[in-house]
C-alpha cells in the first residue's frame, strides 16, 4: 500500500470498523456530530483534520519543504547529545584519562567507577527530563531550549576542568541533566512542528542527528587512540563547536504553534504558521488554527467531564495506559541490553580481549547511522508497531547469541568476529526501535499533557537505566560476577519478556491526528486495531470539506 491511498484506503474500510462498528449513513454521522461532545467535532464544531493531513506523503514533502528544513535544523542539535553519549562512553578506555582519574598503574578501569559515573549521567537525564517539563509548559518549548542549553554549557565546562574521578563524577550529573532535557523537549518540539504525515521522520531526524554525534565521537576518540593514546582533553575540548552551534540554531527557532495556541496566543500562531507554510498553495492558516483549538478545547472538556485535572492527571483514567504506551519503547530498549552493545560498547570490547575496541565502537556508530537512515524514511509508511515490536525481538535473539558465544574461548580470532557480528546486529535493530521510542512519548499523550506525559515516560526508561548503568559493568567486570559476554544471557530474558509485553499494547499512530488518537482512547478501541479504525474524526472532517468544496462550487457557479 502506498502512501497515496493511505487515506483512501481507511475511508473505504469504514465498513469493517473495529470493535464491530457499522459503516454510518450519511443521516447518522450529521446526527451524531450535532448532539454529542464525543470527539469528532463539538457538538456541530470546527472540523479536528484539516485538509492538508489528507495529503499523501511524498506530496506532504514537496509541500512542506521549508518547515521541514527548520525542523531538521533543530534536530541538529542532537548531535551534542550523541557526541557526549559515546565521548563518556568511550573516554573510560583512553590511556590518559585512566591515567588521569584512576591508580597507578590501572589498565582498565575498576567496575565500581564505571558504574559510579554512568550511574550518575542517567541519574542526571532523569532529573533534567522531570524538572524541565514545567518551563516547557508555562513558559513555551523555546524558553526550555534556552535552559537546557545553559545546563551542557556547565557540563562541558565540568569536564573541561575535571582532574579526579570525583570531578568527572560531578560532570556526569550535569551531562546527564542536560542531556535528558534535550531528549525531552526537542521530540517534543519536533512532533508539534512537523505535519501529521512527516512527525515520524522529524522525530526520528533527532536520533539520526544523534547517531551522527555518536560516530563523530566514536572517530575522534579511534583517531586518538592511534596518534595520542595518552590525549583526552581534546575530544572534550571539541563539544565546544557543538555548543555554539546549537546556541545559534536556538536563537532561530520558532515558538511551537500547538503551545501558542494552548496559550490562547493565536495571533502570534497564525504569523509562525504564516511564515513557514503561508507559501504553499491552498493553506488555509485559519483552518489549521481552528483544528488546534477545537482539538485542545475537546481535550479540556474530555478532562473536565472525567474529572482528570491537575498536577497528576497524567496517571489518571486513560491517560494512565497512554503513559505506560508512551514510556515503553524507551523502556525495553533498556532491558534488551542497550547498556551492553551501546552505552559501555568500548568497556564491554576491551573486558572482552578485543585489541582495539575503539574501532569497534566506530564499526557500531556506522551500523546506528545505517539504521536510522531506514528508520527515519519508513517510519511514517510503515508504522510505528511494525519497526519497534519486530526489531526488538531480534536483539533479544542476538544477545542470546552473545551469551552463548561468552560460554567458549571469545578471544579467539573466529569468536571475537562473532561478538562484534552480533553486537552489530543488536545495534542496528534497536537503533531504529529506539528512536521510535522518543515518537510514541511524544504522540501518544494528549496535547494538553504531552509535555508532561513525555517528560515521565523517558524518565521512567531513565530510571531503568540508572539500575543497568550501575549493574552492566559489574555484570561484564565485578568482582563477584565477570560475566562478560555472558551477560547476553541476562538481557536476552530480559528483551524477551519485554517485547512480548510490546506486541500488546503498542498501537499504530502514523498519520494519525491528535484528535484522532484522543477519540481511540475515548473509545478503547483494541490497542493493535488503532491502523486500520476509521475514527468519527475522520468521518465528520470528510464530511466538513466536503460541505466546503460544494458550497465553494456554487459560489464559482
Amino acid at each position: 500500500m502506498t502512501d497515496l491511498n493511505i487515506h483512501s484506503e481507511r475511508a473505504g474500510a469504514a465498513d469493517d470498523r473495529t470493535l464491530d462498528h457499522e459503516k454510518p449513513s450519511a443521516q447518522h454521522v450529521i446526527e451524531r456530530t450535532e448532539t454529542t461532545d464525543a470527539v469528532g467535532g463539538l457538538k456541530g464544531g470546527h472540523a479536528m483534520r484539516a485538509k492538508a493531513d489528507d495529503l499523501g506523503i511524498w506530496e506532504t514533502v514537496k509541500r512542506y519543504k521549508l518547515v521541514t528544513a527548520v525542523g531538521m535544523a533543530a534536530a541538529f542539535s542532537a548531535t551534542l547529545d550523541g557526541y557526549q553519549i559515546n565521548l563518556n562512553a568511550g573516554i573510560v578506555s583512553n590511556k590518559g584519562f585512566i591515567k588521569q582519574m584512576a591508580s597507578p598503574g590501572t589498565t582498565i578501569i575498576a567496575g565500581q567507577y564505571v558504574s559510579a559515573w554512568g550511574g550518575i549521567q542517567s541519574a542526571g537525564q532523569t532529573i533534567g527530563q522531570v524538572f524541565l517539563q514545567y518551563a516547557t509548559d508555562s513558559l513555551g518549548r523555546k524558553a526550555a531550549l534556552y535552559i537546557l542549553w545553559v545546563v551542557l554549557v556547565g557540563s562541558v565546562m565540568a569536564e573541561t576542568f575535571a582532574t579526579k574521578w570525583d570531578h568527572w563524577l560531578v560532570a556526569k550529573l550535569f551531562s546527564g541533566a542536560g542531556v535528558g532535557m534535550l531528549q525531552s523537549t526537542m521530540p517534543l518540539y519536533l512532533c508539534e512542528l512537523a505535519p501529521t504525515q512527516l512527525k515520524g521522520f522529524l522525530i526520528n531526524a533527532y536520533s539520526l542527528w544523534f547517531v551522527i554525534g555518536q560516530l563523530a565521537a566514536s572517530i575522534g576518540l579511534n583517531v586518538m587512540n592511534a596518534h595520542h593514546p595518552y590525549e583526552f582533553r581534546i575530544p572534550i575540548y571539541s563539544q565546544w563547536a557543538f555548543i555554539g552551534g546549537m546556541f545559534i540554531i536556538f536563537v532561530f527557532l520558532p515558538e511551537s504553534p500547538w503551545w501558542l495556541v494552548s496559550k490562547g496566543r493565536l495571533d502570534k500562531a497564525s504569523k509562525t504558521l504564516l511564515r513557514y507554510n503561508g507559501h504553499i498553495p491552498g493553506y488555509d492558516v485559519q483552518e489549521v488554527i481552528g483544528v488546534m483549538s477545537a482539538t485542545i478545547e475537546e481535550e479540556r472538556q474530555l478532562a473536565k467531564s472525567h474529572n482528570e485535572d491537575g498536577q497528576w492527571s497524567i496517571f489518571q483514567g486513560r491517560n494512565l495506559i497512554r503513559f505506560v504506551i508512551a514510556g515503553w519503547p524507551k523502556i525495553a530498549q533498556q532491558f534488551v541490553g542497550l547498556s551492553v552493545f551501546n552505552t559501555y560498547s568500548t568497556y564491554f570490547f576491551q573486558d572482552a580481549g578485543n585489541s582495539n575496541p575503539f574501532l569497534v565502537t566506530v564499526i557500531l556508530s556506522c551500523v546506528q547511522l545505517l539504521s536510522m537512515i531506514g528508520t527515519s524514511t519508513l517510519t511514517d509508511t510503515i508504522g510505528r508497531r511494525p519497526l519497534t515490536v519486530y526489531p526488538y525481538a531480534i536483539t533479544s535473539v542476538s544477545v542470546l547469541c552473545l551469551g552463548i558465544v561468552g560460554c567458549f574461548d571469545y578471544t579467539t580470532k573466529t569468536l571475537s568476529s562473532l561478538l562484534i557480528f552480533f553486537a552489530c546486529l543488536a545495534t542496528f535493530s534497536t537503533t531504529g526501535a529506539s528512536a521510535i521510542g522518543y515518537a510514541y512519548a511524544t504522540e501518544i499523550p494528549q496535547q494538553r499533557l504531552r509535555a508532561r506525559t513525555a517528560a515521565w515516560a523517558l524518565a521512567s526508561s531513565n530510571a531503568i537505566a540508572i539500575m543497568f548503568s550501575f549493574c552492566t559493568p559489574l555484570m561484564i567486570n565485578g568482582p563477584a560476577t565477570k560475566w562478560g559476554p555472558k551477560t547476553g544471557f541476562f538481557f536476552a530474558a530480559a528483551g524477551g519478556i519485554a517485547t512480548v509485553i510490546a506486541w500488546f499494547i503498542l498501537p499504530e499512530v502514523a498519520r494519525r491526528t491528535p484528535a484522532e488518537i484522543d477519540e481511540m482512547f475515548e473509545k478503547r478501541v483494541n490497542l493493535r486495531k488503532f491502523d486500520r479504525y476509521v475514527c468519527d474524526v475522520q468521518i465528520y472532517a470528510d464530511e466538513q470539506h466536503r460541505k466546503e468544496e460544494n458550497e465553494h462550487s456554487v459560489r464559482e457557479v
